[in-house]
C-alpha cells in the first residue's frame, strides 16, 4: 500500500527564484554592506504549525509581503520571482541511437570492481550526471536524454550500440540535471525540472532498468518549485525543493494605486530621517496588503504535489495551512519542501523547515538546512549567522523536524558540517569590523545534535586564521581539517576528540590552497585546488598535493605540488575544485586505500594551444615521487570538425573564433577492475574514452555521444555577429 502524508514549514527564500542553483554546494549567500550586531534568538527560529483554517497563514503572509513590498533590492521590487509547474506529461520511451539494436545492455562478464560516485558520506547516495552499474554500464544524463552504454569491456566499445531515452518526450521544458541509481531496484530516478502554467516544478522521473537495453519511464513525482539538492539512503529517496510562493499581480505591477502611493510616502519618510511616519504608514500598507492577501485565499500561495506511478490512482495535492510551519519572526514568503519517496516513486509522503536554504548536509539518520542570515530577516542590524534545521530521516515516511542550532558566520558548502557521535561539526566564516575595515574570521563550533528543540553548542575553536577565508574543510571521525587562504594556504588539523575542546594540533602553511580534500584512509589526504607562490600569487593552474597527517600533531606535504603537463605559460583548471564528484580517485586494492590512482577534468589555454579532457595522476606515498602524471586524455579528438554543422556563419567585420573547447565538457570519470587489470572510463559531453589505468595513453576503446555543434564567437561589438 502507498502512504501519503504532508508536512510543510514555511520558508524564508529570500533569494530563491531569482537565478537558483542545482549543485552539490547550492547559490552562495552574497554578503552586503556589513553584518550588524543584533541576534536572532535560537527560540525565535523554532517552528509552529498554523491553524487549519489558515486565518494566522494569511495574516503571516500579508506581514512577510509587506515585508519584501517595502524592501527594494529583493528581486520582487522589479517583478515577481519566477517559480514552475506542469501536469500529466505522458511517459517517454527508450530509443535507441541509429545501429543499436536490442540487447544494447551487454552480456559479457561484468567487472570484479566498479568505482561509484565520489560522496562525502558512507551510506549517503549523491545524484548525479554520471553512475555505473556493477556490470559495467555507463548511465550518463545529457540535459533531455539518458544514455545507457554497456561500456565493460572496453574491447569494442566504438561498436556497442547506445540505448537513448528521451527524458523530455513531451514536455518540452523538462531538463534533467542529476540522477540516482538503486541497482537492487533496477531502478534509475531521473531528477530535474520543468515549467509550465507560470510555474515550475521539481521533477523526479521514476525509469525501470530491468532490461537495460529497453528502460521505461514508470512514474513521476513532482512538486512545485525548484529542486535544491537530493540524497539517497537505500531505497529511500530525499529531495529538497524551494517553493516562491507566487505574488498576485497588483504585488509588482502598480496597479494598487493605494499601496503605491503608499510606498512613495514610506520611502520619503524613511529618507527625512522620520521613523515614527513611516511606521505609521508601513501600518497602513500592512493593513492593506492583508487585506488583499484574505480576499485572495490561501489557496492562491500553496503549492501542489503531485504523484504518477503505474497502474495507481494519480496524487494531485495542495498542502493544508495545518501542514506549514513557521518561525516566530517575519520571513520571505516561501516554502523549502523535502519530499521523500522509494526509488520507484512508492511511500511518498512530504516535510519541510523555514528558511531560504542554500545547502543541504546528509548523514545516514538527519537531514540538515542550512540558512544564512544576509537577507535572511528584515532587521538590517542582523548579525552575520547561520542557523541550522535538522531534521530526522525515515524509512517510510516524511522526514520530521527535531531541532534548529546557529552559529556565527557563514557556511559555504555541505563539508563544512559533519555528524559525528551525537555531534554536528560546523566550520563558519564570519565578518567582522575591525580598525575600521570587515575582517574575516574562521570558526569551527561542536553542536549538540541528539538534543531535541535546540542544538546547543557544546564547544567551539574560535577566531582561527583572523583575516582569512575557509577556502575547503573535511571531517573525519574525531578529526578535522580546514584549509583558509589569503595569501598562503595555512592546513589547519583539528583534534576534536573531545567535542567541549576542539583544538588546532597542527598548521601547516604552504602556497596556495586547497578547494577539495579527500581523505585516503586514516594517514593521508590528497588535494587538489590553486598553485600559488611564496609571495602569496596564485599562478592559474591547478594543483593536486599529497598530505601525511598519520600523526596530527606533525602533518607534512609528501613529495611536489602537481601541476598539468603544458600549464606554465596559461591557465589550467577542473570541475573537481569545486564539485566532488567530478574527483575520481580508485585505490590499487579493496584492501587498502593507497597506492591509487585519480582521474580530474582538465582544461588547459596556454601558449603552445588548449586542451580539454582529462588528468590522470599516480598516488603513491611510497615513491620517489608520490604524485606523477600518468597522460592526460585529450577528448576534443572526439569531435568531428569536418561536420558541416561547424562551419560558422560569416562574421561580417568581427573577428570569429570557433570554441570547440566548449564542446567537448570533461564532466566525470569510471574506474572498472577485473582479474586482467583496471580500466579508466573518462566521459566527456561528447563521448567515452576508455584507457589502461596503469597506463591511461593506452587507449582500449572511445564511443562517441550525440552533442551538439560547438558556438562561434564573434566580436563583441562588431557587425555580423550574433
Amino acid at each position: 500500500m502507498r502512504r501519503s502524508g504532508i508536512l510543510v514549514l514555511a520558508a524564508g527564500l529570500l533569494l530563491s527564484g531569482c537565478g537558483g542553483h542545482h549543485g552539490s554546494s547550492g547559490p552562495q549567500p552574497t554578503p552586503g554592506p556589513g553584518p550588524g550586531t543584533t541576534r536572532t534568538p535560537t527560540e525565535k527560529l523554532a517552528l509552529k504549525t498554523f491553524a487549519a483554517d489558515c486565518s494566522d497563514f494569511l495574516a503571516y503572509a500579508g506581514d512577510a509581503l509587506t515585508e519584501q513590498y517595502l524592501t527594494s533590492y529583493y528581486c520582487f521590487a522589479d517583478g515577481p520571482c519566477p517559480v514552475y509547474a506542469a501536469d500529466n506529461v505522458p511517459p517517454p520511451s527508450a530509443t535507441p541511437a541509429p545501429g543499436a539494436s536490442p540487447g544494447a545492455g551487454g552480456e559479457a562478464a561484468g567487472p570484479d570492481r566498479v568505482s561509484g560516485t565520489n560522496t562525502q558520506e558512507a551510506g549517503v547516495d549523491e545524484a548525479d550526471i554520471v553512475k555505473a552499474d556493477a556490470a559495467g554500464r555507463l548511465y550518463i544524463l545529457s540535459g533531455r536524454q539518458l544514455h545507457i552504454l554497456a561500456a565493460f569491456p572496453p574491447a569494442g566499445l566504438e561498436q556497442r550500440p547506445l540505448v537513448t531515452l528521451d527524458l523530455a518526450a513531451g514536455d518540452a521544458t523538462f531538463y534533467a540535471s542529476d540522477m540516482l541509481l538503486d541497482e537492487t531496484a533496477q531502478t534509475l530516478v531521473a531528477l530535474g525540472s520543468t515549467y509550465a502554467d507560470g510555474r515550475g516544478q521539481a521533477v523526479a522521473l521514476i525509469i525501470d532498468l530491468t532490461d537495460p537495453a529497453a528502460p521505461q519511464q514508470v512514474g513521476r513525482v513532482s512538486v512545485d518549485g525548484w529542486p535544491l539538492q537530493t540524497r539517497r539512503i537505500e531505497r529511500r529517496v530525499h529531495r529538497v525543493s524551494r517553493f516562491d510562493v507566487p505574488t498576485p499581480a497588483w504585488f509588482y505591477d502598480g496597479s494598487d494605486s493605494q499601496l503605491t502611493t503608499l510606498r512613495s510616502q514610506y520611502q520619503d519618510a524613511r529618507g527625512r530621517g522620520d521613523d515614527a511616519q513611516a511606521a505609521q504608514i508601513k501600518s497602513q500598507i500592512n493593513a492593506r496588503i492583508r487585506q488583499r492577501v484574505s480576499a485572495a485565499g490561501a489557496a492562491e500561495f500553496l503549492p501542489h504535489r503531485r504523484v504518477q506511478l503505474a497502474g495507481a490512482a494519480p496524487l494531485d495535492q495542495a498542502l493544508a495551512c495545518d501542514a506549514i510551519a513557521h518561525p516566530d519572526v517575519t520571513a520571505a514568503l516561501g516554502l523549502a519542501v523535502i519530499d521523500s519517496f522509494d526509488t520507484d516513486g512508492g511511500n511518498s509522503a512530504a516535510s519541510a523547515i523555514v528558511n531560504n536554504a542554500y545547502l543541504v548536509y546528509a548523514s545516514t539518520a538527519n537531514l540538515y538546512l542550512v540558512q544564512s542570515s544576509f537577507g535572511w530577516w528584515f532587521d538590517p542590524a542582523q548579525a552575520e549567522e547561520t542557523a541550522i534545521y535538522r531534521l530526522a530521516l525515515s524509512a517510510t515516511g516524511a522526514a520530521a523536524y527535531r531541532a534548529v542550532g546557529t552559529v556565527d558566520g557563514t557556511v559555504s558548502n555541505s563539508y563544512q558540517l559533519s555528524e559525528y557521535d551525537g555531534h554536528l561539526r560546523v566550520a563558519s566564516t564570519q565578518t567582522r569590523l575591525e580598525a575600521d575595515r570587515f575582517e574575516p574570521v574562521n570558526h569551527v563550533t561542536v553542536l549538540d545534535a541528539q538534543s531535541n528543540d535546540t542544538m546547543a553548542q557544546t564547544g567551539a575553536l574560535r577566531d582561527l586564521a583572523p583575516g582569512e577565508r575557509i577556502q575547503s574543510s573535511r571531517f573525519i571521525g574525531p578529526r578535522g581539517f580546514v584549509v583558509t587562504f589569503r595569501q598562503i594556504d595555512p592546513l589547519f588539523a583539528l583534534d576534536l576528540s573531545d567535542p567541549a575542546n576542539p583544538a588546532v594540533a597542527d598548521e601547516l602553511k604552504l602556497p596556495g590552497f586547497s578547494s577539495y580534500i579527500l581523505p585516503l584512509g586514516d594517514d593521508y589526504l590528497l588535494t587538489i585546488g590553486r598553485e600559488g607562490t611564496d609571495d602569496g600569487t596564485l599562478t592559474g593552474n591547478l594543483a593536486v598535493q599529497l598530505f601525511d597527517v598519520a600523526d596530527l600533531t606533525d602533518i607534512s606535504q609528501i613529495g611536489a605540488t602537481l601541476t598539468p603537463s603544458g600549464s606554465a605559460d596559461g591557465y589550467s583548471y577542473s570541475a573537481a575544485e569545486y564539485d566532488p564528484h567530478a574527483f575520481s580517485y580508485f585505490p590499487d586494492s579493496e584492501d587498502a586505500p593507497v597506492p591509487g590512482t585519480l582521474s580530474v577534468p582538465l582544461q588547459r589555454w596556454s601558449e603552445s594551444g588548449s586542451f580539454t579532457g582529462f588528468q590522470v595522476v599516480r598516488v603513491d606515498p611510497a615513491a620517489a615521487t608520490p604524485l606523477t602524471e600518468l597522460a592526460l586524455i585529450d577528448h576534443q579528438s572526439l569531435i568531428d570538425d569536418s561536420d558541416p554543422a561547424y562551419d560558422c556563419p560569416p562574421p561580417g567585420s568581427g573577428i570569429l573564433a570557433p570554441c570547440y573547447i566548449y564542446a567537448a565538457d570533461p564532466r566525470r570519470s569510471v574506474f572498472m577492475a577485473d582479474a586482467n587489470g583496471r580500466y579508466l572510463f573518462t566521459v566527456s559531453s561528447v563521448g567515452v574514452i576508455a584507457s589502461d589505468a596503469a597506463q591511461p595513453a593506452t587507449e582500449l576503446g572511445r564511443r562517441q555521444l550525440p552533442y551538439d555543434p560547438p558556438c562561434c564567437v564573434y566580436a563583441a561589438a562588431e557587425p555580423g555577429g550574433p
